[in-house]
């Protein structure tokens, strides 16, 4: 009898995990609640934490093997001469390594500090880049640090500070995984400061350091509000120690670029994607794709779909859908879609290209007690639908998906909400946290747009989405995979790691002060 039982609970784990192998910790108690997980490898990895007073909280490092924390420390930004201030932490060739700033005799420089195994620093924080400050200078100065792809590369970034007449001044280095210097240099954007913004930064698996950075019309105002409305083009840009080489990403069909992301291969071959516009239009019309070959400056292939209406209003319940066909009959705006980030960019084997797009927006409202005159803000974070897509090598689309999806929360950087994706085999599955309402008995999803419900965080009716998209025909599966009663925590996707080199997934879940780790095998 308690054989049969004992299987009858392993084959119950492994449906509800659907067909992938999962491994889960306990659900323990932390010293305050994670801010950053940093992978190692499967259920190997670190974690920090802020804890103590909330106005002075201190910066713990935790190592974590097989789950368990065996090793932690604080996180100092101790120098030889003083203490500096924490600008981050990467893991970098499995080992932890903290980066500080310190301004001092007027310069501002750069250190690293390596940690051990035990969360301890060991050996001495070494420099690694500096400038001068003008008197009276009083920002903060960042370094801004990026990593590539294939862990082998990192990169320092940061302002030079100079005089109002002055262009903005940009200095930079690039490392390899082993702490010796690639490339380093400084660089001017050829544009004056109110008219262009950088928009991406970009390290490839080959150490060569790219930026995209939109450059706006001038309007002939001292405070330029900078909008797709007054969008004149984005630029790409490769920087290298002798200054910038650029390509202006202009497209003679008259469409704008509002947002993209890109990859490249060990060749210069980029692939970019993103949303365009039209000149004047502040809605976004469609998805672009376009391959660049940087070392010719030119564009070897492109398409561009434009969302019909239908695929606007799918997923619309019936009233908005009759407001908008009213205001479209009457010669007013066609409906659009607004507020959609990039969230995600997949090249599979055969060349072609997976992208998601999500739509995400915070609206702000300040109250002001008129007693007291006391003002306070409320922020509140919407997570909503889903845009997924796949271009064939030659530019052309090949499917573009709608999958329906609402998060709210106040307060809070939208800590629950958003997704986390990865690709198997001949499958994109996303998982996001949504509510069992969606769904029937046997777990498969409602598809009616009339009844929908936000995303729960309640034991009784929140559950984690499984979507799966065949990539093939772009047909959906969704289905839920995992429910609060059933891990006792609630998934915080954001905070998920997928490493493609062991084929695993990372799981980070919190309930209040506790946390819960799984490693999903696919």
């Amino acid at each position: 009898m308690k054989k049969i039982l004992i299987l009858i609970l392993v084959l119950n784990s492994i449906l509800s995990f659907s067909q992938f192998d999962v491994k889960w910790s306990e659900l323990v108690s932390g010293k305050g609640k994670v801010s950053a997980v940093l992978p190692v490898s499967y259920s190997d990895f670190y974690t920090t934490r802020f804890s103590g007073p909330r106005m002075f909280p201190t910066l713990y490092l935790a190592k974590h093997s097989n789950f368990s924390v065996t090793s932690r420390g604080k996180l100092t930004a101790k120098l030889e001469n003083g203490v500096g201030i924490i600008e981050g932490l990467s893991i970098i060739k499995d080992i932890p390594v903290v980066f500080i700033s310190d301004k001092k005799d007027g310069e501002n420089r750069l250190y690293y500090q390596k940690y051990s195994n035990l969360c301890e620093p060991y050996g001495l924080p070494k420099e690694i880049t500096s400038y001068k400050m003008p008197k009276g200078w009083k920002r903060k100065g960042e370094f801004y640090i990026h990593i590539s792809d294939n862990k082998e590369f990192f990169c320092i970034d940061y302002e030079i500070p100079g005089s109002k007449e002055e262009k903005d001044k940009f200095g930079y280095k690039v490392m390899s995984s082993e702490f010796e210097v690639i490339s380093e240099g400084e660089y001017e954007l050829p544009y004056e400061s109110n008219l262009v913004s950088i928009s991406n930064n970009y390290l490839s698996n080959t150490g060569d350091y790219f930026l995209a950075a939109k450059v706006y019309k001038e309007n002939g105002e001292k405070k330029l509000f900078k909008s797709q409305l007054n969008l004149d083009k984005v630029v790409l840009m490769q920087v290298t120690p002798d200054g910038l080489e650029e390509f202006d990403l202009e497209f003679k069909n008259g469409k704008t670029i509002s947002d993209l992301t890109f990859s490249s291969d060990n060749k210069k071959l980029m692939s970019f994607t993103g949303l365009y516009g039209e000149s004047g239009f502040g809605g976004i019309k469609g998805v672009f794709f376009f391959q660049l070959d940087f070392n010719k400056k030119q564009i070897i292939s492109e398409g561009w779909n434009e969302f019909s209406k239908d695929f606007i209003t799918d997923g619309w319940s019936d009233r908005p859908k009759e407001k908008a066909e009213k205001k479209a009959s009457k010669g007013k705006v066609e409906p659009s879609l607004y507020e959609y980030d990039v969230r995600d960019i997949q090249t599979l084997k055969d060349g072609s290209l997976i992208g998601m797009l999500e739509q995400y927006y915070v609206v702000v409202h300040t109250y002001t007690d008129p007693k007291t005159e006391a003002t306070s803000t409320t922020y509140t974070y919407y997570y909503n639908d889903l845009i997924a897509y796949k271009i064939n090598k030659d530019g052309s689309f090949d499917w573009m998906k709608k999958i329906k999806k609402t998060q709210v929360s106040t307060n809070d950087g939208g800590f629950y909400s958003s997704i986390a994706s990865f690709v198997s085999g001949n499958k994109l599955n996303i998982l996001f946290n949504d509510n069992l309402k969606n769904y029937d008995e046997q777990g498969k999803f409602i598809n009616d747009d009339n009844r929908f419900y936000a995303a729960s965080y309640r034991k009784k009716s929140n559950t984690v989405a499984l979507v799966e998209l065949d990539l093939e025909e772009g047909e959906i599966d969704r289905k839920t995979y995992f429910d609060r009663k059933e891990t006792n925590a609630y998934a915080v996707p954001k905070k998920f790691s997928v490493d493609y080199t062991k084929n695993e997934m990372l799981m980070v879940l919190v309930y209040g002060k506790k946390e819960k780790y799984g490693v999903l095998s696919f």
